[in-house]
């Protein structure tokens, strides 16, 4: 099954459900929610049901899964639950590109992914950017300024903004926009991040920020600082139960376990199993989410977790095997991949904890890893609401060769 398969797949499912009428106007064009037109419980159910065939297709009870079902644990408040929002600044529009059509811009006047004043404060950064004549972006002819404007927002609905832009001679004007920013409803910082490729990213290399630098975020017992281009988990609802769950299956292998945290990110796991085990190597090749990492484990007094910025493929290399007790993975989209796995295998860790953003490669990887692992649960986590994305908590034990 393919990437686009798995979403019709998911599609068709919701859409045998129970209508609704859609919060948003704009839910039926807009590219940020496919299913806001059908209740939620239809939704999740869907998602299950649609990973229960992705896993029975792939035939993963050849690696020790045999459950004929999928549970997907269902977001507590499907909407206002995203910690970032992108949004397209171009001829003339603010909003999200339509579903199916990149190149066309859903004009928005709301927005229920965030809260209100979210979504207030980034129009009325766009609104001034106007005024004071900063041109938009255009996606076709690669001219004009301004591309995106970016909120991240804390659980706490503290909020820090960024404006990802082109090169152009704007630098006062930029200075204004800053202070329009700063004076919106909860807004502790700003950002002038700068894109002048023709690669359509809402990230970019800092230019300057007003305020603060990076904004904390609450994460179970830790607060941790993010900045504007690093990842970090978007659905503020469900976060905690997800970290929950990833601990629990972490310290079910004992006491003062060695955990090395894969594409560990800002230290969000790491730190939530810091109290729990001897030691949290937290690996992540972004050198900035690393550098936060490590002084996120300062500020929460971790002194047990120790970030390294390191390609994870060539730090698994270096490791000799029986080096680490549980390995914890949460890579991106693209999966570990075969080599990855092959590193897996030959460390041998006594369990996997796999927190994945995409059923397709998951598969793959677990089939990999069954060449040396039992699956032993498959949980699915709905951390994207009204969409056809789904997260899994996967957990593999070591085969025993007794």
């Amino acid at each position: 099954m393919r990437s686009k398969e798995f979403r019709q797949l998911v599609g068709e499912l919701a859409r045998a459900g129970a209508a609704v009428e859609p919060r948003c106007p704009h839910a039926k064009e807009c590219g940020g929610c496919a299913f806001q037109d059908r209740d939620y419980e239809s939704q999740v159910v869907a998602k299950g049901r649609a990973m229960a065939r992705l896993f029975a297709e792939a035939n993963v009870a050849e690696i020790g899964y045999q459950a004929e079902s999928f549970a997907v644990v269902p977001s507590p408040n499907p909407y206002v639950y995203r910690t970032r929002m992108d949004y397209v600044a171009t001829k003339g529009r603010f909003g999200l590109r339509a579903r199916g059509k990149f190149n066309y811009i859903v004009e928005l006047t709301t927005c229920h992914l965030i809260p209100p004043d979210a979504f207030a404060a980034a129009h009325a950064v766009w609104d001034r950017a106007n005024e004071l004549g900063l041109p938009d972006y255009n996606i076709r002819s690669h001219e004009g300024f301004l591309r995106y404007v970016v909120v991240r927002r804390s659980p706490d609905d503290s909020l820090l903004l960024a404006a990802v832009t082109s090169a152009g001679p704007y630098e006062s004007e930029m200075e204004r926009l800053a202070e329009t920013a700063l004076a919106q409803p909860g807004v502790v910082g700003f950002h002038w991040l700068l894109n002048d490729s023709l690669t359509d990213l809402s990230f970019g290399t800092p230019v300057r920020h007003w305020g603060v630098a990076t904004l904390p975020m609450r994460a179970g017992t830790a607060t941790l600082e993010v900045g504007p281009n690093t990842f970090f988990q978007n659905n503020v609802h469900l976060l905690g139960r997800l970290l929950d769950a990833v601990r629990a299956a972490v310290i079910e292998g004992g006491d003062n376990l060695t955990v090395v945290d894969l594409y560990g990110g800002v230290g969000t796991i790491a730190l939530h199993l810091a109290a729990h085990v001897g030691e949290v190597v937290c690996v992540e090749a972004v050198a900035e989410s690393a550098e936060l990492a490590a002084r996120n484990s300062v500020a929460n007094g971790a002194a047990n977790v120790r970030a390294v910025n390191m390609d994870v493929l060539a730090y698994l290399r270096e490791q000799p095997a029986g080096s680490c007790d549980v390995v914890v993975a949460d890579p991106p989209r693209t999966g570990l991949g075969p080599e990855v796995c092959a590193e897996l295998l030959r460390i041998a860790a006594q369990r996997i904890v796999y927190v994945s953003c995409n059923p397709l490669t998951l598969v793959e990887d677990l089939r990999a890893l069954g060449a040396g692992y039992v699956l032993r649960s498959l949980t699915g986590y709905d951390m994207f609401p009204h969409t056809p994305h789904v997260e899994a908590l996967a957990i593999l034990d070591r085969q025993s060769h007794n």
